[in-house]
């Protein structure tokens, strides 16, 4: 994928062992990252609308906004700054703690996010 390019972000909830929803749309021309926070921040969202008081984890494959969530990192970056903002506040909202995994392990999401291109794509 070109970056900036046509992107999509996905996520997948799960309870358990249980995929409870899934969900991926386009979110336009933008970077990788800029595709990641959004997915995050939809997920954050959902949490926060269907499950407001559960515990819950928060798996991302991106070590970029892992970080940055966590005060590893700074947001250097001009058009992830207001992403940061809505993402890190939601994760004060809610009772979730956000840990990183390999791409490996977020095979679901590619997938979404995937399907999300091909169709794009024609």
């Amino acid at each position: 994928m070109k970056n900036p390019g046509r992107a999509a972000s996905a996520f997948a909830i799960k309870k358990g062992n249980r995929i409870v929803c899934i969900h991926s749309e386009c979110v336009g021309s933008t970077t990788n990252n800029v595709a990641e926070y959004k997915a995050v921040i939809m997920a954050l969202k959902y949490v926060k609308e269907r499950f407001k008081d559960a515990n819950f984890i928060l798996q991302s494959d991106s070590q970029l906004v892992v970080k940055q969530l966590s005060g590893e990192y700074k947001v250097k970056a001009k058009d992830l700054l207001p992403l940061f903002n809505e993402a890190k506040k939601l994760v004060s909202e809610l009772s979730v703690k956000v840990i990183w995994v390999p791409r490996e392990e977020n095979k679901l999401a590619d997938f979404l996010v995937g399907m999300i291109r091909r169709n794009e794509s024609g």
